[in-house]
C-alpha cells in the first residue's frame, strides 16, 4: 500500500494477481492483522455478554429463534 501504480487500460488477470501480491506484500504485519478482521454485530447472539442454559432443551428452543444464517439450526428446522 505504500506505493501507488496506475494501468490504462484493462490488465490480464495474471497481472491483476501479480499486483494484489505486490500490494500484500508491502504491507507490515501490523496492517495485514488489521485489514483481516471485520467487525461484525450478530443479532441475538451479541445481546448478552454470556448465557446460561439449566437444560439442553431450553438452549435448543432459543436456538430455533435464530436466523438460520447464523448456522444454529437442526435437521428438522431446514
Amino acid at each position: 500500500m505504500r506505493k501507488l501504480i496506475y494501468k490504462i487500460g484493462k490488465i490480464g488477470e495474471e497481472e491483476q494477481l501479480r499486483l494484489d501480491f505486490e500490494d500484500g506484500l508491502s504491507r507490515s504485519v501490523e496492517e495485514r492483522i488489521e485489514l483481516g478482521f471485520i467487525p461484525m454485530k450478530l443479532p441475538i447472539i451479541d445481546d448478552v455478554p454470556y448465557r446460561v442454559f439449566d437444560r439442553m432443551d431450553d438452549y435448543r428452543k432459543w436456538a430455533e429463534d435464530l436466523p438460520r444464517w447464523l448456522g444454529y439450526y437442526t435437521e428438522k428446522n431446514v
